[in-house]
């Protein structure tokens, strides 16, 4: 599509029937749900905008992304937009900092220009399918673990305390997992025997480590490092069991007693990982020449993100 890149938004939510002033949204939702729609993410791919203050905050979301997808992107074109476009706004809205409600409001609006651009595609005879969505959800479980802002920090005052607390040894095994190679939990929950890399030195701080392959958001694989104690638990684990899978909801339970224990605050198992960032900065710091920005990168990468400054979020005190 030729013309600025206000004009092309402006031309899509005008021309592709998106905005539904004079329509009932109730009628339209029990429209979609005797359709087959039964999750709210079907009832988003069916529903419209009806009022005219969710288009006018809506359509200001899609002028900023298509603004920045031009400037940072080199994108000028809205029909060529695709789910990477999208993560990749979203990723810096996250680097910004932005309040969750902010982004939650930014995604919503996101997943809508999905809708009017597949209206806009089908009725001017286009081939183009759009998808957002997939991508969003997955952006928006990582902006809730980053832009909480209820505590200034999420980090354990003393996660080492912590772990020795926790009574189950396959639960320890876990915290230990993610406070030192700094995974999520859902990493953890897949890791099988053949995700067992080995003990080899850091090639950064050149001390021993235990590497294991976890799959992160998207289906992205990475390696984390361990302690070579842990390491060697995780392998006696594997060896009477076909992978680390577990409760999770018992595992928080059993950091919640651990933290109470401990005497720290319960931030959730996500909160190991906000140890790791800072006791790897300090790491780094400590042995290493690299700037700041090539420790942010670092850091970021042996978490599973790709932007750099991300990290910065995990080291608020």
């Amino acid at each position: 599509m030729r013309g600025s890149i206000n004009y092309q938004i402006n031309k899509v939510f005008v021309e592709s029937g998106i905005f539904c002033p004079g329509e009932s949204k109730h009628a339209n939702k029990e429209i979609a749900r005797k359709n087959g729609a039964s999750t709210w993410s079907d009832l988003g791919r069916e529903l419209k905008i009806y009022s005219y203050r969710t288009a006018e905050v809506y359509k200001d979301t899609w002028h900023d992304f298509g603004r920045w997808a031009k400037e940072h992107l080199g994108i000028k074109d809205v029909e060529k937009y695709t789910g990477e476009h999208i993560k990749a706004y979203l990723e810096n809205r996250i680097a910004d900092g932005v309040k969750y409600s902010t982004f939650e409001r930014e995604c919503s609006a996101l997943a809508k220009f999905e809708n009017a651009l597949n209206l806009w595609s089908e009725k001017n005879g286009k081939t183009a399918e759009y998808n957002f969505r997939d991508t969003i959800k997955e952006i928006k479980a990582e902006a809730r673990e980053i832009l909480d802002k209820s505590v200034e920090s999420r980090a354990y005052e003393d996660p080492k305390s912590l772990i020795s607390e926790i009574k189950d040894e396959m639960h320890k095994t876990i915290a230990s997992i993610q406070y030192e190679g700094g995974a999520r939990i859902n990493e953890v929950w897949q890791i099988e025997k053949s995700d067992l890399k080995g003990i080899r030195e850091d090639n950064i701080t050149g001390e021993q480590r235990g590497y294991i392959e976890v799959e992160g958001k998207g289906g992205k694989e990475r390696e984390i490092a361990v302690s070579v104690e842990t390491y060697q638990k995780v392998s006696e684990i594997l060896e009477q069991r076909e992978n680390m899978k577990f409760d999770k909801d018992e595992y928080r339970e059993a950091l919640k007693e651990a933290s109470l224990l401990s005497g720290q605050d319960y931030t959730g198992s996500h909160g190991l990982r906000w140890n790791f960032a800072q006791e790897r900065m300090e790491e780094l710091s400590e042995k290493t020449e690299l700037t700041y920005e090539e420790k942010l990168q670092q850091i970021s990468w042996e978490m599973g993100h790709e932007r750099a400054d991300i990290t910065e979020h995990y080291l608020r005190r």
